[in-house]
């Protein structure tokens, strides 16, 4: 009996991880359907000389590492994404479960891109966020970096 209802807390733990990754991921490709729509002749300057909104595409990883090296990239995220499901059965708080659920929806969201835009998983992740002083990014790459901070926040707390 103890087993059924351990089970059963698991998949409630994975099923509330996959519908927040599942939003990330919405969220992502929403947003990057509308820059690669709304951005492809013009650029929107959100504060001037700080924040705009720029449509780029990448074939590498974060700050434009591993060029051309997206169908690596692709298999890297989709490992990823299995260990986190993995992972998140292990989650001992809402911080921890949040941050796995947030780097899932994020690596979803640029796998999704490369799956879509190019042949044998070579496409190129859409970008279109652009602070002056840092590299274009999107919703999936936001919600990595939140999903590891999170982590860590909650690494340190528990420490």
């Amino acid at each position: 009996m103890r087993e059924l209802r351990l089970e059963k807390t698991l998949s409630a733990v994975r099923a509330r991880a996959a519908l927040i990754g599942a939003v990330v991921l919405a969220a992502d490709q929403i947003t990057k359907l509308w820059a690669r729509t709304a951005l492809a002749d013009r650029d929107i300057e959100v504060i001037p000389g700080f924040l705009r909104f720029h449509l780029g595409e990448n074939s590498g990883s974060a700050f434009s590492l591993f060029q051309g090296l997206g169908t690596l990239l692709a298999l890297v995220a989709a490992a990823a994404s299995v260990v986190i499901l993995v992972l998140v059965g292990k989650s001992r708080t809402r911080l921890e479960l949040a941050g796995f659920s947030l780097i899932l929806g994020g690596a979803a969201g640029n796998l999704m891109d490369r799956i879509v835009k190019g042949p044998w998983l070579t496409g190129t992740v859409t970008d279109f966020i652009d602070f002056s002083f840092w590299p274009n990014f999107n919703v999936a790459d936001s919600a990595i970096t939140l999903g590891v901070v999170g982590l860590l926040w909650a690494a340190k707390r528990s420490g």
